[in-house]
């Protein structure tokens, strides 16, 4: 993830509900984790995984899925990624979760779940 100057933000999505009502329940400053199948995973974000170019404390949000909208859920900071072969689960702290998160979020479009955020120039 050293690659570039500007600092990559991990975005991770979930379709459950019962993970929005549970990571919001929490509130900042709890730990907790998420795991994603490698498929789900952006390649980009999974070479720099497998080549252990992961650097601690990269900034991430949480983004629910709700068919076709979208919403940020939580800022967070992820502690350590483990890498399982098949999948890859980022233990993380939760920094901010709604309704407390300022700033607005819009989707890049990707297809995985599991993605960096493109940021304009």
């Amino acid at each position: 993830m050293n690659d570039s100057a500007t600092p990559k933000t991990l975005l991770m999505q979930v379709k459950k509900k019962w993970l929005v009502e549970t990571i919001t329940s929490l509130g900042s400053g709890y730990q907790t984790h998420l795991a994603y199948k490698n498929e789900w995973i952006d390649p980009k974000v999974l070479a720099d995984i497998k080549s252990k170019q992961w650097e601690p404390k990269v900034l991430g949000a949480i983004v629910f899925q709700d068919q076709n909208t979208y919403h940020r859920i939580a800022e967070v900071e992820l502690m350590e990624v483990n890498d399982f072969d098949t999948f890859v689960r980022f233990d993380l702290r939760l920094l901010e979760v709604v309704p407390f998160i300022r700033g607005k979020w819009s989707d890049s479009g990707s297809s995985y779940l599991c993605y960096y955020q493109k940021h304009s120039a």
